[in-house]
């Protein structure tokens, strides 16, 4: 059990600036002194420093009276401090520590500070920490002197309110004035609400028409939103249909389109080969006829062609140089009939007709022979003959220059002769050259269709292959043709195709629109509605304008009303579910007030049966053979009366008004001792309790003290040997001539009494 192992007080009071330390028996501890020596200052220093609140019941006006006040040898204590030592062997305290200092000082300023273990604390920490084992300071572990006799004076009502303290009660009254208070408050806010309610009420009233005609026509155009919805939905469907339709119908025709332009691809493709084949045989074909035998042969021929040409004009040529070469030695003959011509261009032009001749001759040879040494032998012999002949015409040259030298007769005749000899001299040169050239021509012919013979067979060949590729082009080039128009049936088909698909993307398109606008539609009124199969559009359109019809019949309408009512209704609803809840509460706290009341009854009614029966043993203890009740006024409801004492001292009547002093202190005493009984606690104080007993009575109260003090700590105040005798520990307290009391300690433990 924690108990206070000492109690320290300085400047406290009467007991000076320097530090008194009272050590404390575990059992009974009697304090002793003459009156005034300061002995009940020491049960208030108890008092101040377990937390009290009021100086008063330390003897003072205020905190700061409770400090030394000096006198003739000492000065005013600047602070008063007590301090209560708890040994905590039994960690009965809260505290981490064997040994638990609490401590409470007052400066002159009326300023408290609390320490526990010399740490600050507050005055309620410690009242939590010593409550478990110390009752609080307004209990009854502290019996001051005049208290004996007021337990007894008491009203009883008063009395009755002591049990209250120790039971509880108060906690329960403050509880049930709180609820009384609640209950108060909840009644005026029903009465308010109750009001309230009938208003709004009455204005709901006067709105529901009004909400009737908004929601008539809400309704409608929600049915309205809603058939304008499943049309909207049974046209998006149709759309979304014929959208699908339509896409598939593209999807086909492109898988067509596909397929044409791959078969036009295959066409082309054949095409191309066949242009290809085409272009090689027009190659072949030019090719052979440009080149090889084909060639030369055309070649030849074009040069027999011109050699012919030339041939025939140089001997048309030929014979008129010849004619005229005639004409002019016919003429020179005529002149030669006057004079004779001279021997020497006779033989000139004998010669020249020979070696014309073997020149001839020589030409034909030529063109006979084949072989190459052959022909180079007659072109030496040809190389001869022309130089003889080049000589002759030299000759020629010479003679007519001879003939020109002779003197001619006077006038035109002599001219004539030598104009005719030289034009004959210039004919027979170009007879000359012409007959050369007219050989030449004939050999170049002769050479021409020789070899023109010679390829004749392979242009006949080569004609025949030139044939039959002009024939196979001829065939490719219908088969071209036909595959061409096939490739245009197939481009002709694939357009049309195309314009189809065309047709169909417009479609697609304004389906599209059309879609898109039918879902815009639907999302501009939020209306979800599931279309039934079975209504057709024109019956949808039908109800659509019976239902603006309707609307348009119900006029207009305060689209505020249904806002209004429901405001008004929610409002409503909110104050009768308020009004409710306050119903109910107003319930709950009078069950709370009756719940109250009977807990309040039955723990009044336990702490009251253990104290009566407490009192009744105690006063016979103190009085044996007398008897003592205590008697509730009002049996059935005791909480509303009071409390009586009835006490029948050994050889008296029962009554409590007309006892003795000491009579009454004893019937108090055993109050007190049933109460503290009934509601134990680790420490009592008790200052003078057996002022008004008689010897016996006290010796009584002595030994029963003596034997609570085995399960409890109490210091008693006394001035009177049979409490001394019982105590374990004695204190002395004198005061000196100072004023300063003084303390005297006797260890009593162990003695008799």
């Amino acid at each position: 059990m924690v108990h206070v192992s000492k109690i320290e007080l300085r400047g406290f009071k009467s007991f000076g600036n320097a530090k008194v330390s009272l050590p404390l028996a575990q059992g009974l501890t009697a304090i002793v002194g003459p009156n005034g020596s300061g002995k009940s200052n020491i049960v208030e220093a108890f008092r101040f420093v377990l937390g009290d609140m009021s100086a008063k019941v330390m003897r003072a006006e205020r905190f700061s009276d409770l400090l030394f006040n000096g006198g003739k040898d000492h000065r005013p204590a600047p602070f008063a401090e007590v301090s209560l030592h708890f040994n905590n062997d039994n960690n009965a305290l809260p505290v981490d520590s064997k040994t638990v200092v609490v401590t409470r000082i007052v400066n002159r300023s009326g300023t408290c500070i609390y320490k526990i273990n010399k740490k600050r604390a507050s005055r309620q920490e410690i009242v939590d920490m010593l409550a478990p084992a110390v009752s609080s300071p307004g209990g009854y572990n502290f019996i001051m002197q005049g208290d004996i006799g007021r337990f007894i004076r008491m009203d009883t009502l008063d009395r009755r309110k002591i049990i209250d303290g120790l039971a509880g009660v108060a906690e329960y009254d403050e509880k049930k004035e709180k609820a009384l208070a609640q209950l108060q408050q909840v009644e005026t806010n029903l009465q308010t609400m109750s009001g309230v309610l009938n208003e709004i009420r009455k204005h709901m009233e006067e709105l529901r028409e009004a909400r009737d005609h908004a929601l008539r026509h809400r309704e409608l155009d929600a049915r309205l939103n809603q058939t304008r919805a499943m049309l909207l939905q049974i046209q998006r469907d149709t759309f979304e249909r014929k959208l699908t339709e339509t896409g598939e119908r593209i999807r086909n025709r492109d898988e067509q389109m596909r397929e044409l332009s791959e078969k036009l691809g295959q066409v082309d493709a054949e095409i191309q080969t066949h242009e290809r084949k085409i272009r090689e045989f027009n190659k072949f074909i030019e090719q052979s006829q440009s080149s090889g035998a084909i060639a030369i042969v055309g070649g030849l021929r074009e040069r027999m062609g011109t050699l012919t040409e030339l041939m025939g004009a140089a001997k048309r040529e030929y014979e008129s140089v010849c004619r005229e070469a005639t004409g002019v030695r016919g003429e020179l003959e005529k002149i030669s009939a006057c004079r004779d011509p001279t021997t020497e261009f006779a033989r000139l032009s004998t010669e020249f007709d020979k070696l014309r001749g073997e020149f001839d001759s020589l030409l034909q040879d030529l063109k006979d022979v084949k072989s190459p040494a052959k022909v180079g032998e007659i072109l030496g012999k040809l190389r001869s003959v022309l130089n003889e002949i080049h000589r002759t015409v030299a000759g020629f040259d010479a003679c007519i220059k001879q003939v020109l030298e002779v003197p001619e007769m006077e006038g035109k005749q002599g001219i004539s002769p030598s104009k005719l000899r030289t034009r004959l001299a210039t004919l027979e040169g170009q007879r000359l050259e012409l007959g050369q050239r007219l050989k030449e021509y004939q050999r170049k012919i002769s050479e021409t269709k020789k070899s023109l013979e010679s390829v004749t067979g392979r242009e006949s060949e080569m004609l025949k292959s030139i044939q039959l590729a002009r024939e196979e082009r001829e065939r490719l080039e219908g088969k071209a043709r036909r595959v061409r128009g096939k490739a245009k049936r197939l481009g002709e088909e694939l357009k049309a195709l195309e314009v189809e698909v065309q047709g169909y993307r417009v479609e697609e398109g304004r389906l599209q629109v059309q879609l898109e606008t039918a879902e815009k539609e639907l999302r501009r009124f939020k209306v979800h509605a599931k279309p039934q199969p079975a209504l057709a559009p024109a019956k949808l359109e039908s109800e659509i304008s019976a239902l603006e019809a309707e609307l348009k019949a119900l006029g207009p309408i305060n689209a505020r009303a249904v806002r209004d009512f429901r405001t008004a209704e929610r409002r409503f609803n909110a104050q009768n579910s308020q009004y409710s809840k306050l119903t109910s509460e107003k319930q709950t706290i009078l069950n709370l007030i009756d719940r109250i009341d009977r807990k309040k009854g039955e723990i009044f009614m336990n702490t009251f049966s253990q104290i009566s029966k407490n009192f009744s043993e105690i006063f016979s203890e103190l009085s044996p053979e007398g008897t003592a009740r205590l008697i509730l006024e009002n049996p059935e409801r005791p909480l509303d009366g009071g409390l009586e004492i009835e006490a029948k001292p050994a050889g008296k009547r029962v009554r409590t008004g007309a006892m003795s002093g000491g009579e009454e202190a004893l019937t108090a005493l055993a109050f007190i001792f049933a109460i503290q009984r009934a509601k134990p606690t680790s420490l009592y104080v008790l200052d003078e309790i057996d002022a008004h007993l008689d010897p016996e009575n006290r010796q009584r109260v002595a030994e029963m003290l003596r034997l609570s003090s085995k399960q409890t700590q109490i210091v008693l105040i006394t001035l009177h040997d049979a409490m001394m005798a019982a105590a374990d520990r004695l204190f002395g307290v004198s005061m000196d001539g100072s004023g300063v009391s003084r303390m005297l300690s006797v260890e009593l433990s162990g003695y008799a009494a």
